[in-house]
């Protein structure tokens, strides 16, 4: 079952993000496919995530789709011009990827290295517009249930905010939006209360984003290092108290779970973790989510 198909016919879908930095090993990459195999519906992979460079998402979707494990494909526009990130579209779907995210990407700030340059060619939502035209072509070059995704950054919405620019991103084409990291439950239902009561999730399925933190520096970088990544002090402290720290991230993990699932509009979860790959399928097993 792909992640489309998965959509279609589950109440909560699951997926787990890969590490594709130092990866050069096809049965290394292969192994954290397997890892994550039963646990996920479809495993993420990143592109040029946390500006370093890796692995070619496309090249690991390859990989995997070998296995029979399916890819979401990431597409950065920070770092290639437009026809760079169409040609790396096409050859995705020509393997048999099914669905795909377009982000922006965090600007590389200048003090990073003076030898990478920002790109921005083209706006993610300019990529979205291009990959939905493909549905309406005559004959259609991808399927018209293609996924295309997109990102979101959750907040504390005022009374007068309205999800304008999430509108605009599904009138490009986005039929998911993934949203960041984030472990306060509070500001998780009041972000999507708007969501629901604007009717996005209508048009969009919005995937909420955990990860089985291993401990309470890696909290801590979490939440300085990735963008709008929210940790409230009260996980990293039940972490610093922990006699076995990673088991008190499944723990915690596992219990968000549940709580997201609860959460009128979210439709799954995606799972990063900064620790051993295992930790994602543990804190899943403990939620009870998967039979």
């Amino acid at each position: 079952m792909t992640f489309k198909d998965a959509l279609k016919t589950k109440d909560f879908v699951l997926t787990g993000h890969l590490s594709l930095v130092n990866v050069t090993d096809p049965e290394a990459l292969i192994q954290q496919g397997e890892t994550l195999r039963s646990a996920v519906d479809a495993v993420q992979l990143a592109d040029n995530a946390s500006m370093q460079p890796q692995l070619s998402s496309v090249s690991a979707a390859a990989l995997l789709l070998r296995e029979n494990i399916d890819p979401i494909v990431h597409f950065t526009c920070r770092d290639r011009n437009r026809i760079a990130l169409q040609k790396d579209f096409f050859g995705a779907v020509a393997l048999g990827v099914t669905s795909v995210m377009v982000m922006r990407g965090k600007k590389i700030p200048q003090n990073k290295s003076a030898t990478v340059r920002n790109v921005y060619d083209t706006t993610a939502k300019e990529l979205l517009d291009f990959i939905n035209g493909l549905k309406n072509d005559d004959p259609p070059v991808i399927a018209p249930d293609f996924v295309a995704g997109t990102n979101a950054v959750i907040f504390e919405p005022d009374d007068n905010w309205s999800p304008e620019n999430l509108n605009q991103k599904c009138d490009a084409g986005a039929n998911i939006v993934q949203l960041q990291l984030c472990f306060d439950m509070d500001v998780l239902r009041n972000y999507m209360a708007r969501i629901v009561s604007a009717k996005l999730t209508h048009r969009a399925n919005f995937l909420a984003a955990l990860s089985p933190i291993p401990s309470a520096e890696a909290a801590r970088v979490m939440r300085d290092s990735i963008q709008g990544a929210l940790v409230p002090d009260v996980i990293i402290e039940r972490l610093e108290s922990a006699s076995d720290p990673e088991q008190e991230g499944i723990d915690i993990c596992a219990e968000l779970l549940q709580e997201v699932a609860s959460i009128p509009g979210v439709s799954g979860t995606s799972l990063i973790t900064l620790g051993q790959l295992g930790t994602i399928t543990a804190a899943i097993e403990a939620s009870g989510l998967r039979a």
